[in-house]
């Protein structure tokens, strides 16, 4: 596999800190989809991307 042309890096330990007003608090939810199989893409060697 190659390596990706764009940094994937993402904030690591330096998150970032938004002041919010009045102290509000955000709520965030992650979804994880995982589907079997998958989908072509030439930086991972296949002739074409989907």
């Amino acid at each position: 596999m190659s390596d990706y042309p764009r940094d994937l890096i993402g904030y690591g330990a330096n998150p970032p800190h938004p002041e919010w007003p009045g102290d509000a608090r955000v709520a965030v939810q992650f979804v994880l989809n995982y589907e079997e199989g998958g989908e072509n893409c030439v930086l991972h060697g296949d002739s074409h991307s989907e």
